[in-house]
C-alpha cells in the first residue's frame, strides 16, 4: 500500500454480537428454544458436521478439501479471506485451497490484495519465468506479504505452469501503491498509437507521478481537499485521453494501458479518503470483472475477510476509529450472485506478524466469549472447514442467519493482547460467508529480513 495506510471500519453494528450468543435465540421470546450454553450447542454441531483438515502444509495432498466442490458449486470467483495478514497457518491453508481450486476445479487466476501494476510483473514470472521471485516478493506493497509463505505460493504457481499448458495467472486486484510502471506503460502506449498527444499526456501525468516513499502522506496530509480534487480531475482527464486514443495497437496492449490508467485514477480517488475508501473496493470488483472479460477463467480472490465478505455492509472497529460500508466481496456478490462464494478464515491464538512501525512477531491471546472466534474454538476439532449451507436444526440456523462479530486484526496490530480491539461485524453470518476455515493455533509468517 504505497506507504500503507491504516485501513478499515466500524459503526453502530460493531458491538451487536459482543454480548454473546443469546441474541438470535431471544428473538423467539421463549426460554424453551434458548440453549443453556449456545457455544457448546454450536460446537457440538461443528464437531458433527465440519470437515477436519488433514494437513496445513501446502505441499501435502489436498483430498481433505473435497467439500470445496459443493461449497463452490458453479462459482466463477472465490473469495479466500484471512483475519490477519500475518498468520503462517492461514497463508498455508489458503495456499492449499488455491491448489485445490486450480488442480481440481479449473480456477486459473490467483487475484491478490496487491497493486495491479506490480502484479503484472509477478504474472510475467509465473507464466514465463522472467524475473527473480524473491525480488518480486520483496517489491510487494504490504510488508506482511514479504514473507516465505508468499514466495512459496508464487513459486508453486511457476512450477505448475512449467508442467501444464493451461497456465495459472497472477492478478494484482488492488490499488495499494502508486507505481511508476503504470505511468511508463501509459506513456509508452500513447507514444505508439497517438504520438501527437504525448505532450498533452505528459502534462497530465507530471503532477500525478509518485514523489517517493512519502507520497501517500504528502497527498493526504500536505494537500488541501481542493488540491486533491484537482489531482483527481487531472487523473480522470488522463484516463479519458488514453481511452480515446486510436485503437491501432494489439488488443492486450490497449487493455493493459487502459487498466494502468484506471489504477492511477483509482489510487487518487481512494486515497482521498483517510479511512474507508469505497472507491478502492469498487476498483477491486471492477478489476476482477475486467480480468475475466479480457483474460477469462475463474478467479480465486485472496484478501482480508473484510474485503472478501459477501455482506452488503460490514462494520469494522480498531483502536484508532472505524468505518462502515460495502466492500469488494459485497459488490461481487451483487454482480455475480451464486457465482461468487466467500470463505472466511478464523484462528484461535498464537502469534502473528504485524505492526508497520515495528514489524515483527506479536502474541495474540485467546478470544473473549461472544466473538465468532471463541464460538468456533469451542469445538473439539482443532482445524476444519465448515460449510455454512449444511442443513442444521433451528438453533444453528438462527446462529447462521444472525449477527456476528469477529476479530479482524488489521491493519497494524501492536497491542499484545487478544486482538478484541479489532472487530469486524455483520448482520448475518450466512450472508457474509458461505464457509469458514478455522485454525486453532497461529504462528507468525516468515518475514524476509
Amino acid at each position: 500500500m504505497g506507504t500503507p495506510r491504516r485501513t478499515l471500519l466500524v459503526g453502530a453494528a460493531a458491538s451487536a454480537f459482543l454480548t454473546g450468543m443469546a441474541a438470535p435465540a431471544a428473538a423467539a421470546h421463549t426460554t424453551k428454544t434458548r440453549p443453556r450454553n449456545p457455544d457448546r450447542v454450536i460446537a457440538g454441531w461443528i464437531d458433527r458436521t465440519a470437515h477436519p483438515l488433514a494437513s496445513l502444509d501446502p505441499v501435502d495432498p489436498v483430498g481433505d478439501l473435497h467439500p470445496l466442490r459443493d461449497i463452490m458449486g458453479r462459482a466463477t470467483v472465490a473469495g479466500l479471506g484471512e483475519s490477519t495478514h500475518g498468520s503462517r497457518e492461514q497463508f498455508q491453508v489458503k495456499h492449499r485451497m488455491a491448489r485445490f481450486l486450480v488442480e481440481k476445479l479449473g480456477f486459473r487466476t490467483i487475484g491478490l490484495e496487491h497493486d495491479f501494476a506490480q502484479g503484472t510483473l509477478i504474472d510475467r514470472y509465473v507464466v514465463t519465468g522472467e524475473g527473480d521471485p524473491r525480488a518480486l516478493v520483496h517489491g510487494m506493497s504490504f510488508p506482511f506479504w514479504v514473507c516465505q509463505e508468499m514466495l512459496d505460493l508464487i513459486q508453486w504457481m511457476r512450477a505448475y505452469n512449467q508442467a501444464h499448458h493451461d497456465k495459472v495467472r497472477f492478478l494484482g486486484t488492488d490499488i495499494i501503491a502508486l507505481r511508476d510502471l503504470s505511468f511508463d506503460t501509459v506513456e509508452g502506449y500513447v507514444h505508439r498509437v497517438a504520438p501527437d498527444q504525448v505532450a498533452e499526456l505528459k502534462g497530465l501525468l507530471a503532477p500525478l507521478r509518485p514523489t517517493g516513499p512519502g507520497h501517500t502522506y504528502w497527498y493526504q496530509k500536505r494537500l488541501t481537499e481542493s488540491q486533491r480534487r484537482q489531482l483527481i480531475a487531472t487523473a480522470r482527464r488522463m484516463s479519458r485521453l488514453v481511452q480515446a486514443a486510436p485503437a491501432t495497437a494489439p488488443r492486450l496492449d490497449r487493455e493493459y494501458a487502459e487498466q494502468h490508467a484506471r489504477a492511477i485514477v483509482g489510487w487518487y480517488e481512494a486515497f482521498n479518503n483517510v479511512d474507508f475508501a469505497p472507491e478502492r473496493e469498487l476498483f477491486v470488483a471492477d478489476a476482477i470483472g475486467w480480468w475475466q472479460r479480457v483474460i477469462g477463467g475463474k478467479v480465486a480472490y485472496w484478501a482480508a475477510n473484510v474485503h472478501v465478505t459477501s455482506a452488503e455492509a460490514i462494520s469494522y472497529r480498531h483502536p484508532d476509529g472505524g468505518w462502515t460500508g460495502q466492500t469488494a466481496g459485497g459488490f461481487l456478490k451483487q454482480r455475480l450472485g451464486r457465482r461468487y462464494v466467500a470463505i472466511g478464515s478464523v484462528f484461535g491464538q498464537g502469534t502473528i506478524s504485524s505492526n508497520y512501525q515495528s514489524l515483527g512477531t506479536y502474541p495474540i491471546g485467546a478470544p473473549p466469549p461472544g466473538l465468532l472466534d471463541a464460538t468456533l474454538g469451542a469445538a473439539r476439532t482443532p482445524n476444519y472447514l465448515l460449510d455454512l449451507h449444511t442443513p442444521a436444526p433451528d438453533p444453528i440456523r438462527a446462529w447462521c442467519t444472525g449477527p456476528i462479530s469477529k476479530r479482524m486484526i488489521l491493519p497494524s496490530y501492536n497491542e499484545g493482547n487478544d486482538g478484541a480491539g479489532y472487530i469486524m461485524s455483520v448482520e448475518s453470518l450466512h450472508d457474509a460467508f458461505d464457509a469458514l476455515l478455522y485454525v486453532r493455533t497461529t504462528t507468525a509468517t516468515g518475514l524476509f529480513t
